[in-house]
C-alpha cells in the first residue's frame, strides 16, 4: 500500500449473450460491481468509468448498468470500439479509474466469462480470487454506510495532535455528566447479560413522552430501528419512498429486504410532502420522512405535516426521523408523537447519540401505536441494546442542565457561524440541527483536504451528491473559531 492517492486503472470486459438494452444494462452492471468488490473500492474512490463496446453492441447502455451499480455520481463514457478482425463478439470492455492507495501489484483486472480469453495472463490471477457461495443478490444495491474520517485514522495519515472533528454531528460539550457518573458504577457488572426489555429506560422513557411502555422500540441506535421496520413490514415487490439527499439507512433498510426506492428530490432542501403525496400508488409500503432533514438541516412544519397525512392512505406506514429533534427550535415544528398517540400509521425515531452525547453507545428508540410496537418487538433480536448504554441512557435522560447546556451552546454557535459564512461569501441552509450545510460554489474536495490538513475534519457534500457542498457540526465557541480560520485559509 501506497502513503498517498495515486490514480490507478482497472481493467474489465464481459460478454453478451444478446444485443438488448436489458442484456448489456445486468452486465455491465455485473462488471462494475465486481471490478469495485474486488479492489475494496467505494463510489467516491472512482474518477470516472469508460466503456468500450464492440460494434454489435449498443453504446447507449453500459452507462445504465454503472448507475444501477450505485455509480450515481461517476462520471462516465460509453463509445463504440474500432471494428477488429476476429475481435471477440458482443463485448463489453471497461477501464474504471481509481484514486487510491493500491500499488500496481495490488490492482485486480477482471475478466469475466468468455472475455477471460482477452487475458489468459491474468486468469490465473482472477482465478485467486476467493469466490464466495452463492449469495442474495439484493445485497449488491447495497452500497456501505461512509462514515466521517475518525481522529485517529487523521493522526495516522498525517501525524497530527491537534485535532478537531466536526464532521459526524457529536456533541462537542461531550456526554452527559450524570450518564459519565452511572456508567462508573456499573464496570463491574459487565459479565451479567443486559436488561433484554430495558426496563428501568422503558419506564423512564414511556413517562417522560406520555406512552405505553411497550410502544417503544430500542435498538442499538435508532439506525438498528430503521433495519427492523424493514425486517418487519418490506418483501420484494414494495416501494419504499423518500427524498433525497437524506440518511443513506432508509436506502440500506429498502435494498436489504429486496424492496425498491423511490426517491424524490428535495424542496427548499427540506422534505416535499406535497410530491410525496402524489407520488404514493399500491405498491407504496413505507414512507421516511428525515426531519429536519440530514445533511441539509431544514424541516417540514406542522402545517405541511398534517396535510401530507390527510393524503396518506392506510396501506402506508409513514416514518418521521427525529435524530436532531432536541435541537430544534422552530415553534411550528412538528408534534409528530400526536400521531402516534391517535393509532395512526406513524412511527417516530429519535436518538440518545445527540444532543445527549452518547454517540458511542449506540442506543436509540422507535416509538409506535401499539398495533405496529408489536410487530416490531417479533424482529427485535436478544439483548440487542447493551447494559452500559442502558444505563448511561437512563442516566442522561434526566441530565436536565446539560440537555439546556447544550442547546444553548448549539444556538450560539449556529449565530456565530451564519455570520462567518455570511462574510465570506458563502451560502447556508438554515438549520434546525447542530450542523450547518454550506455551498462553497466549487469542487469542495480541494478544501475539505485543505481543512483536514489544518487538523479540522469536516463532511464532504460529494458523499450526499452534492459536490460543491460541505456539513460542518456546530462545535464550542472555540472549536467555531478555528474552523473558520482555517477555512478562510483553505479558500
Amino acid at each position: 500500500m501506497l502513503s498517498f492517492p495515486v490514480t490507478r486503472g482497472v481493467r474489465g470486459a464481459i460478454t453478451v449473450e444478446h444485443n438488448t438494452e436489458t442484456a448489456i444494462t445486468e452486465a455491465a452492471c455485473q462488471l462494475t460491481r465486481t471490478m469495485m468488490a474486488r479492489n475494496q473500492v467505494m463510489p467516491n474512490e472512482i474518477a470516472c468509468l469508460i466503456f468500450t463496446v464492440t460494434a454489435d453492441l449498443d453504446a447507449a447502455f453500459p452507462a445504465a448498468g454503472a448507475r444501477k451499480a450505485g455509480l450515481t455520481q461517476t462520471p462516465l463514457l460509453c463509445t463504440n470500439e474500432i471494428p477488429v478482425p476476429d475481435s471477440l463478439p458482443r463485448c463489453i470492455r471497461a477501464l474504471m479509474l481509481l484514486s487510491t492507495n493500491l500499488g500496481l501489484s495490488d490492482i485486480h483486472h477482471v475478466y469475466l466469462g468468455d472475455a477471460a480469453s482477452l487475458r489468459p495472463d491474468w486468469a490465473g490471477q482472477a482465478d485467486a480470487t476467493p469466490m464466495s457461495p452463492p449469495f442474495r443478490s439484493t445485497i449488491l444495491d447495497i452500497a456501505p454506510y461512509q462514515p466521517g474520517k475518525p481522529i485517529s485514522e487523521l493522526q495516522r495519515e498525517k501525524g497530527l495532535t491537534d485535532i478537531i472533528k466536526m464532521a459526524s454531528n457529536e456533541n462537542p460539550l461531550g456526554p452527559s455528566p450524570k450518564a459519565v457518573e452511572a456508567l462508573h458504577g456499573a464496570l463491574d457488572s459487565l459479565h451479567i447479560y443486559p436488561d433484554g426489555n430495558c426496563f428501568e429506560l422503558r419506564r423512564a422513557l414511556a413517562e417522560r413522552l406520555q406512552v405505553n411502555e411497550m410502544q417503544l422500540i430500542f435498538g442499538n441506535g435508532s439506525d438498528e430501528v430503521i433495519k427492523m421496520l424493514g425486517l418487519t413490514f418490506l418483501e420484494p415487490g414494495d416501494e419504499v419512498l423518500f427524498c433525497e439527499p437524506t440518511f443513506s439507512e432508509y436506502a440500506y433498510a429498502t435494498n436489504l429486504m429486496g424492496a425498491s426506492t423511490r426517491v424524490l428530490p428535495l424542496r427548499d432542501h427540506a422534505y416535499d410532502l406535497e410530491a410525496m403525496a402524489s407520488a404514493i400508488n399500491p405498491s407504496t409500503k413505507l414512507i421516511f420522512i428525515c426531519n429536519p432533514n440530514n445533511p441539509t438541516g431544514a424541516y417540514v412544519n406542522q402545517q405541511a405535516v398534517d396535510a401530507f397525512l390527510d393524503e396518506v392512505p392506510d396501506h402506508v406506514l409513514v416514518v418521521f426521523d427525529e435524530a436532531y429533534y432536541e435541537y430544534v427550535t422552530a415553534e411550528d415544528f412538528a408534534d409528530s408523537l400526536s400521531y402516534v398517540r391517535d393509532d395512526r400509521n406513524v412511527v417516530v425515531l429519535r436518538t440518545f447519540s445527540k444532543i445527549y452525547g452518547l454517540a458511542g453507545l449506540r442506543i436509540g428508540y422507535g416509538v409506535a401505536p401499539p398495533h405496529i410496537a408489536e410487530l416490531m418487538h417479533r424482529v427485535r433480536e436478544p439483548f440487542n441494546v447493551n447494559a452500559v448504554a442502558q444505563i448511561g441512557a437512563l442516566a442522561a435522560l434526566d441530565d436536565v442542565e446539560h440537555v439546556s447546556h447544550s442547546r444553548d451552546s448549539n444556538v450560539a454557535g449556529k449565530e456565530f457561524l451564519y455570520r462567518e459564512l455570511s462574510r465570506l461569501g458563502l451560502a447556508y441552509v438554515p438549520t434546525e440541527t447542530n450542523f450547518i450545510f454550506f455551498d462553497l460554489g466549487r469542487d469542495s474536495g480541494p478544501v475539505f483536504a485543505r481543512l483536514l490538513d489544518d487538523g479540522v475534519i469536516t463532511r464532504m457534500g460529494g458523499v450526499f451528491g452534492c459536490p460543491t457542498w460541505l456539513r460542518v457540526t456546530i462545535g464550542t465557541a472555540k472549536e467555531n473559531r478555528r474552523f473558520i480560520n482555517s477555512l478562510e485559509k483553505a479558500l
